[in-house]
């Protein structure tokens, strides 16, 4: 069960990271909204329907809204970690008390950002989900967009 879950939230991360990768790589960020972008681009890949089209709609305002709240720490967060690294030693229990508190965070929200993934997947037939799973297997195989990537566009 952990196992699947592990996966299916690598799957959601590696398709957002992917997907606002190649938008910004082509051009379509210089100040848009990436999400969006990467949705459409599922949309027409997928030739989606309206019902599809709004559990996409609320897997990315799922994913938004957790960004948001991943966001507005990022400054505090910032600054205690200055403070630990600008001490003499590591306080080793305020590290992991740290990692623990983003830890928590994002205990809080998985089964939410799960089950925006799930609804949106099991909204797709067969055909959908098999491109979907070759679009998220060109990502992990470095394939995503028109192969510029590290690894020489392999």
């Amino acid at each position: 069960m952990l196992k699947t879950f592990l996966i299916v939230l690598a799957l959601i991360g590696v398709v957002g990271a992917a997907g606002a990768a190649w938008a910004k790589h082509n051009g379509y960020c210089s100040g848009g909204d990436r999400m969006q972008h990467i949705a459409d681009r599922i949309t027409r890949k997928l030739d989606l329907n309206e019902q599809q089209q709004a559990k996409l709609k609320a897997l990315v305002d799922t994913a938004r809204e957790m960004r948001g709240e991943r966001q507005a720490g990022k400054a505090q967060m910032r600054e205690r970690v200055d403070s630990l690294l600008a001490a003499s030693a590591l306080d080793r229990e305020q590290v992991l008390a740290l990692i623990g508190e983003r830890q928590q965070v994002f205990a809080a929200n998985k089964e939410r950002l799960v089950n925006a993934f799930a609804d949106f997947s099991d909204s797709l037939n067969a055909e959908q989900r098999g491109e979907l799973a070759q679009m998220i297997g060109k990502r992990l195989d470095g394939r995503w967009g028109h192969g510029h990537h590290r690894d020489g566009g392999k």
